[in-house]
């Protein structure tokens, strides 16, 4: 092999352990966190928002779409703005990017 294909190859499997090396770092999940106990509405699952205090002065985006189907659909049919008894809610999961934002990986309900 000549010193210029080395070379070629050495640098193409030198940019490939890059890659994935960036990729990996890249899709870390974000630090663990937790909201609550607050009060929880839903337009769907992916949409969810928990507010902190009366009236709420920290507001938590929530996506739900890890949790149970049975956790879902009590979001999403219970805890809508359309509900008159609000749903109070702690929410455990890993930030999206933002401390307010959340994605739920345990939901415990207080009512």
């Amino acid at each position: 092999m000549t010193g210029t294909g080395f070379m070629i190859r050495a640098f193409g499997l030198l940019s490939g352990v890059l890659l994935l090396s960036t990729a990996a770092i890249a899709q870390q999940p974000g630090p663990t966190t937790s909201a609550g106990p607050g009060r929880i509405i839903c337009k769907n699952a992916a949409s969810c928002e928990l507010g902190l205090g009366t009236p709420p002065k920290l507001k938590y985006q929530i996506n739900a779409t890890a949790l149970s189907d049975a956790d879902k659909e009590r979001l999403t049919k219970t805890c809508s703005a359309a509900q008159k008894a609000p749903c109070i809610a702690t929410v455990q999961g890993t930030e999206m990017g933002d401390a307010m934002k959340i994605k739920a990986a345990k939901i415990t309900f207080y009512n």
